[in-house]
This record gives structure tokens, C-alpha cells and sequence, in this order.
């Protein structure tokens, strides 16, 4: 016998019966979810250890090499900026 009224609250056993298999698939998507990031998270790792052991690293000459240049570099720009700012005070010194 089929009700013609909802029963209080609106909702029946046939759709708390229909609601389930959906809250499932729901959770399940989700499980899916997690588990296809995570794969992908691993094959991120892999390949950043696999292109780490490929990189051909400096040797310490080299490093100190470079290491000399860009602190020199940074001195020189340093006292470049120190005498532009120095130059353009002087020209436009006002009347103090």
C-alpha cells in the first residue's frame, strides 16, 4: 500500500534506504581521491630523487668561484648605489 501523505520530518525509510548507497559512493570517490593523490605525491618524489642523481654538482672550486663573484658583484653595486645617492645629494642640495 503506497502512502499518499510524508510521514513528520518528510523523509521515509525507502529514502533513507536511497540515501545510503549515495553517502557510499560519496566516500568511496573520496577514497579513490586520497588514494590517486597520494600515487601521484610517491611519483613526485621518485622522480625528483631520480633527477637529483642526475645533476652534475659543482666542485668546491667552483662553488667557492661563484660564491666570490656574486659577493664581489653585490659590493660593487653597493657602492654604486652609495655614490649615485651621494652625487645626486650634492647637485640638488637646496640653500640650507
Amino acid at each position: 500500500m503506497k502512502r499518499t501523505t510524508d510521514p513528520p520530518g518528510g523523509k521515509t525509510a525507502d529514502d533513507a534506504a536511497k540515501a545510503a548507497p549515495k553517502k557510499d559512493k560519496v566516500a568511496d570517490a573520496r577514497a579513490e581521491d586520497r588514494e590517486r593523490r597520494a600515487r601521484a605525491f610517491q611519483s613526485g618524489l621518485r622522480a625528483i630523487a631520480s633527477e637529483m642523481k642526475r645533476v652534475t654538482w659543482p666542485s668546491r672550486e667552483e662553488w667557492v668561484s661563484a660564491t666570490l663573484v656574486t659577493v664581489g658583484l653585490v659590493v660593487i653595486v653597493a657602492l654604486w648605489t652609495t655614490a649615485i645617492g651621494q652625487l645626486a645629494e650634492w647637485i640638488f642640495r637646496t640653500g640650507q
